[in-house]
């Protein structure tokens, strides 16, 4: 019997943003089923942000939590899942920094999947660290990137 293929959206989306909905909006042309799942990082201590659950489950997208390693995570839902790790790529440093990623992840879990999808060009300025700093000058800025439920 197939699985349905599931596409992990996973990261910090600290804050969710017009970005982050791109890859998802393009990982839902593929995937069965989509699912963002935020990770907790306990060890950081920056200002955290909720995921947009409510609106994304309206666009049939599932959001979750977790705060075990990403492969731990994957093999969980693999259970259920043909899960593939989706990733989003803005420029060449974003590049970079997912090669560095998907080596360490395949150095712990082989078979892990992992799918890239370029960000829309009109979106690569966006990212969470540069809204968090817009944040504390124009929340009416910040709020035009930002999704939120």
């Amino acid at each position: 019997m197939n699985k349905p293929k599931l596409g992990l959206y996973a990261g910090s989306f600290n804050p969710f943003h017009a970005g982050h909905m791109n890859i998802v909006n393009q990982a839902k042309e593929i995937f069965d089923k989509v699912l963002v799942a935020k990770g907790i990082n306990p060890e950081k201590n920056i200002l955290d942000y909720p995921l947009p659950v409510e609106f994304l489950s309206s666009l049939g997208v599932s959001t979750s939590t977790y705060s075990c390693l990403l492969t731990d995570y994957i093999r969980d839902k693999e259970l259920k899942y043909d899960v593939t790790l989706v990733r989003g790529l803005r420029n060449g440093a974003d590049l970079e920094y997912e090669q560095n990623l998907v080596a360490f992840l395949k150095d712990i879990y082989p078979q892990i999947k992992v799918v890239a999808f370029y960000c829309d060009p009109r979106l690569r300025h966006i990212s969470s660290s540069a809204l968090r700093g817009i944040e504390k000058f124009s929340k009416e800025e910040f709020n035009k990137y930002v999704i939120s439920s």
